[in-house]
């Protein structure tokens, strides 16, 4: 017979990963990677161990929807959205004046 899930998952006990201090990333002379010791998730179990995929995956799921929430409650405070467009506004002024500097650039100007 299959063993049947609890009915609510309890998150298990986690501590940061002693090997990467919590980054999830080694970074060597040359080079840089995800840390072999948490498997680049900068969390361990209480035993040191990896995190399994079963908990893992619930963890990450939650710490999303916390964001998607977080950002959603942040759109609707008043003047948020119209600073949001300004700002997308100047980025897009940046790398249009950006791109007619190369052109000038190109045509030899």
């Amino acid at each position: 017979m299959a063993k049947s899930k609890a009915l609510h998952w309890q998150e298990p006990a986690t501590e940061v990963c002693p090997q990467c201090n919590g980054s999830g990333e080694w970074v060597g002379m040359f080079s840089s990677g995800p840390c072999a010791n948490c498997d680049g998730t900068g969390l361990v179990g209480s035993d040191g161990e990896p995190l399994s995929t079963d908990d893992l995956l619930p963890m990450m799921r939650r710490q999303r929807d916390r964001a998607v929430q977080q950002f959603r409650q942040l759109l609707q405070t008043p003047g948020v959205r119209e600073a949001l467009a300004e700002h997308r506004e100047r980025l897009a002024q940046k790398e249009r004046d950006e791109h007619a500097a190369l052109r000038k650039g190109l045509r030899g100007g």
